[in-house]
């Protein structure tokens, strides 16, 4: 779903309101990732059919007019209808909520009144068990214990290498290029183009990373003869070095799950992110450096690596012989 910005005196009515009220327009602008805008898009689209009368679908040149007369009540007709009509749990609620949030932040920017403004998302603990998921030692046993046969595995296994020691979320090392790793002096970055948040980010490489996409690199410039210049625009993690096509999502989903199950472990992306940041904690990195280090925007959301390594603390303490 697009948002269409009409001129100012042009009114269109398809459908009628179950409470009717004036209209309202705005301008709406966002900076999100593809995919977050998908998500966010596929909730809003959800809560206007439920809250306006007609069921035909929403036109992408009415969205920004009915968005503009929505009220609280309706939202709190919405919520209700998720809790216990849908029976939905509290943490995807949460999301839903977070998403409908962000939206009409930014719309009030431009002076359009913020229905969710004064709703609060519902408190709920995270599951810890999935941060602890898989630590280093696992990741170090999957390394060694994978079988690389030709380029994909080798491929593969620099992903992981990746992941680690970036903690970059899926979309932004599939969309690193070859361009993007910068070298200044005797240390190099990955430049981010475009993160969860839309902005720039550069992200410093361990060493060891450095050695592996490097060896990597002129594994592929020997396979397939690319010069330097050649590679500036290809993706680093391709699906094909030939046709030079960004390996999906849903491909590097299987990738890290074929990689786990080595070990016996059922993991996704995200969770080598987790891995990265309870390492850090572990080992003396504090809040604001996790923070920087993963990219998020609030301490709050990093707090978690620090409870996990409370908890790891006490697995420690449990093993002391009585």
């Amino acid at each position: 779903m697009d948002l269409i910005v009409k001129e100012k005196n042009e009114v269109s009515v398809r459908r009628r309101k179950k409470r009717e009220k004036e209209n309202r327009k705005s301008i709406f602008e966002i900076y999100r990732s593809e995919k977050t805008m998908k998500d966010y898009f596929f909730y809003l689209n959800d809560f206007l059919l439920f809250v306006y009368d007609n069921g035909e679908p929403i036109q992408n040149d009415e969205v920004l007019e009915l968005m503009s007369d929505i009220t609280e009540e309706d939202v709190e007709d919405y919520l209700s209808h998720l809790l216990y009509e849908r029976k939905l749990k509290k943490t995807s609620v949460n999301k839903i909520m977070s998403a409908l949030k962000s939206l009409y932040k930014e719309l009030e920017k431009y002076n359009v009144l913020n229905p969710l403004k004064h709703i609060k998302l519902f408190k709920t603990s995270r599951n810890l068990d999935n941060i602890l998921k898989v630590s280093y030692e696992d990741i170090k046993n999957i390394l060694a214990n994978y079988k690389v046969s030709g380029e994909k595995e080798y491929r593969n296994t620099i992903i992981m290498y990746t992941l680690f020691y970036t903690g970059m979320r899926s979309q932004e090392l599939l969309n690193v290029r070859y361009k993007n790793i910068l070298k200044r002096d005797n240390d190099y970055f990955i430049k981010i183009e475009k993160s969860k948040s839309g902005k720039e980010l550069y992200k410093p490489l361990h060493n060891i990373l450095v050695e592996k996409l490097l060896e990597f690199k002129n594994y592929i410039m020997n396979m397939y003869g690319y010069s330097e210049e050649e590679l500036e625009e290809r993706y680093v993690f391709s699906s094909s070095y030939e046709k030079n096509s960004q390996l999906s999502y849903k491909a590097l989903y299987n990738i890290i799950q074929d990689m786990g199950k080595v070990i016996g472990l059922n993991i996704s992306p995200h969770n080598i992110r987790h891995a990265i940041a309870t390492e850090l904690s572990s080992n003396g990195a504090d809040l604001i450096e996790i923070r920087d280090f993963l990219g998020h925007s609030d301490t709050k959301v990093t707090e978690i690596y620090i409870n996990a390594k409370s908890l790891l603390d006490k697995k420690v303490i449990s093993k002391i012989p009585d």
